[in-house]
């Protein structure tokens, strides 16, 4: 069996892909497999790629709907949110409408406290969670009180993890979250770019993930 950085990389090093993560089941089969892409290519053809590309050098045949891609534009001056294709799955109707209402930041002596503001149908939600000034991954804190305040009216919700990456000059936030959908955990992919000193984008490609699940 290829090891799980072997295909990592075959997959990282594909036309137009700039990052790939990849989910194994207690067999260490390949269950789930999220690519950032650029647009250069349809995401149905990236798709066809990486089954491609997976299949040549390790042998292993996947099923094509365990691919999501979260595709973002690089090239262009105005920001852009990224968006997320799941091929050959039926388009399913959104059930959430989670909007971000504010974020607010107060120092208190060494301490960072965050707390966001979502409006869900007209009902207001706050999560909040408290973080070192000097820490160097206060994003965290950002996601953390998205989350808590998601939790509010869906408890199942999580991110199961979330990445910055560097693109030259730009900086792309991509994440994974899912939720329990009919008894069964569902997981959507999410990226969006990182304006400079922006907090916000951290919340909000959390909001984009919940209102696909």
């Amino acid at each position: 069996m290829p090891s799980k950085l072997a295909v990592d990389s075959i997959i990282s090093k594909l036309p137009g892909v700039h990052s790939a993560r990849i989910v194994y089941d207690e067999n260490g089969e390949m269950v789930e497999i999220h690519v950032l892409a650029d647009i250069s290519k349809p995401a149905k053809q990236l798709v066809r790629d990486i089954e491609t590309a997976i299949y040549a050098s390790t042998g292993v045949k996947i099923d094509r709907k365990i691919v999501s891609i979260a595709q973002i534009s690089l090239d262009s001056d105005d920001e852009e949110e990224a968006s997320v294709v799941r091929p050959y799955q039926k388009e399913e109707v959104q059930g959430y409408n989670f909007q971000l209402k504010s974020l607010e930041t107060r120092a208190t002596m060494r301490k960072l406290d965050i707390t966001v503001m979502l409006d869900y149908e007209g009902r207001e939600l706050e999560g909040s969670s408290i973080v070192d000034i000097g820490d160097d991954e206060k994003y965290m804190a950002i996601v953390e009180s998205a989350v808590a305040a998601i939790r509010d009216v869906i408890p199942s919700f999580r991110i199961e993890f979330i990445e910055k990456l560097e693109y030259g000059m730009t900086e792309i936030v991509m994440a994974v979250g899912s939720a329990l959908v009919n008894g069964k955990r569902k997981r959507e992919a999410g990226a969006r770019l990182c304006k400079k000193d922006s907090l916000s984008d951290f919340a909000l490609v959390v909001l984009e993930i919940i209102n696909k699940i």
